[in-house]
């Protein structure tokens, strides 16, 4: 119920702002912002201008930046002329590659990579769950696993980091470990080479879409040099050092004469690297 034609209830301005009661407490008791007028009974009042100011921070934070960084001083610190501008959210390289034929993998896919692009984290982890229930392993990379990992990447790379994306990086490594044991060992598997720490859910990944498209690969875990072919494949943005044994690189994002996760999903294209694998 409205007080008057410019003073809200927190129900009513919770409506108004899209933002729950309780986030609307939260934010009171910890950053003194909003402070609202008390009612004699002590129920909160919002004024016209708090809930203009209040719609104006719930749509920053969705596009990204922390309350934390917005509210100083009990006060909103809103963003420069330069920084206003809204970020661009669309995810480009992880909707780079072919989404699924079937319908209801199509489905998923998407609302994968708009869960994604909107920060729901667990939201994510939702659908990747889901999608390993329902969606045929020989499918998953293409549906969830690479535009997952690729999507983290992209993200992290505007400086608007999924949150929890360690966990869900995790998450895809262990899946990926999971596809793995469902493949016929070979003792002449193609070795992916993780660059440096942080890579080995790209290493498990870059085997899984090979054995796929009938490649035997499987991920390094040594420290020492492989002493056979390799694959050496990077989340990051350096180039991955040059391997005795390496026959080429993989990246998330691309680098330099490599190719991305995304492009080694395409059946349809030969891999480079299949006409210079030394034989024994």
């Amino acid at each position: 119920m409205t007080i008057t034609a410019t003073n809200w209830n927190i129900k009513d301005t919770s409506k108004l702002t899209g933002l729950s009661p309780s986030v609307l407490r939260i934010w009171e008791l910890r950053y003194g912002w909003p402070n609202p007028k008390r009612k004699s009974n002590g129920y909160r009042t919002y004024q016209q201008h708090q809930v203009d100011e209040l719609k104006r921070v719930a749509e920053i934070v969705k596009n990204g930046t922390p309350i934390s960084a917005l509210i100083v001083d009990g006060l909103p610190k809103w963003p420069s002329a330069e920084t206003a501008a809204p970020a661009k959210r669309a995810l480009v390289q992880a909707r780079s590659g072919t989404p699924p034929v079937d319908a209801v993998e199509a489905g998923l896919y998407h609302e994968l990579l708009n869960a994604l692009e909107t920060h729901r984290t667990p939201m994510v982890r939702q659908l990747l769950q889901r999608i390993v229930w329902t969606v045929r392993p020989s499918d998953e990379a293409q549906t969830a696993l690479v535009p997952t990992l690729v999507a983290i990447a992209e993200l992290r790379s505007r400086n608007r980091p999924l949150p929890e994306a360690t966990d869900i990086t995790a998450q895809i490594k262990e899946r990926c470990e999971q596809l793995l044991r469902m493949q016929r060992s070979s003792s002449d598997a193609l070795v992916i080479v993780p660059a440096r720490a942080g890579d080995e859910a790209l290493a498990a990944l870059t085997a899984v879409v090979l054995c796929y498209r009938g490649v035997p690969a499987k991920p390094w875990h040594e420290l020492r040099e492989p002493s056979s072919a390799c694959l050496v494949v990077t989340d990051g943005e350096m180039l991955p050092t040059k391997r005795t044994h390496q026959v080429g690189h993989v990246s998330t994002l691309g680098t330099d004469g490599g190719l991305t996760i995304t492009q080694l999903l395409d059946r349809s294209k030969p891999l480079p690297w299949q006409v210079t694998v030394p034989t024994a």
